[in-house]
């Protein structure tokens, strides 16, 4: 009984993901043994206060919302994907759309772009905004990701709400 319950959790863990509380998902590789993993990345222009993420993948659907994006993903053995989706109020406003379907198979990876301005600072780095999961026709699983870049640079120039509250004196305007 303890080592089918030890197996249980080390199969959970195997088919569980996810970028932690204060990183996002940059890109996913799919090892031959059919593991899946995201690469998650933390640009220097993103910071943790940005966003929120529950503490559990729970979205059958994905992440549909125009305002959510992968923070981390819980596949089940018989093929379903549960994912964690964090939530970005303004969103909309700082990403764009880049590509529809990445496909990744057993073996292959995608890693998005950063890209940097002459100081070494990020100006827009892609960010993993939904995950499907599909079966070929032999019945091995594929993975389809929705991909958008992230511009850094109206963001700099946004003070968010939290830091308003933060600097004495605080008065309303």
């Amino acid at each position: 009984m303890r080592t089918i319950l030890i197996l249980l959790i080390f199969f959970k863990l195997f088919f569980a993901d996810y970028c932690g509380t204060d990183q996002v998902a940059i890109g996913m590789e799919v090892h031959i043994s059919g593991v899946a993993r995201l690469l998650c990345g933390k640009p220097n222009c993103f910071d943790k206060n940005y966003s929120e993420c529950p503490e559990r993948a729970e979205s059958r659907k994905g992440c549909k919302k125009e305002n959510e994006w992968i923070g981390g993903f819980d596949a089940t053995i018989d093929g379903k994907l549960y994912t964690m989706c964090c939530e970005f109020e303004n969103l909309k406003d700082f990403v764009k759309p880049k590509y529809k379907e990445v496909r990744i198979r057993r073996g292959e990876y995608f890693e998005g772009e950063e890209k940097q301005n002459d100081d070494g600072d990020v100006t827009s780095f892609d960010v993993i905004k939904d995950i499907q999961t599909y079966r070929d026709d032999s019945g091995n699983p594929y993975y389809n990701l929705t991909v958008y870049n992230f511009n850094c640079v109206p963001l700099a120039e946004q003070t968010p709400k939290w830091v308003l509250k933060t600097h004495w004196p605080y008065f309303k305007k």
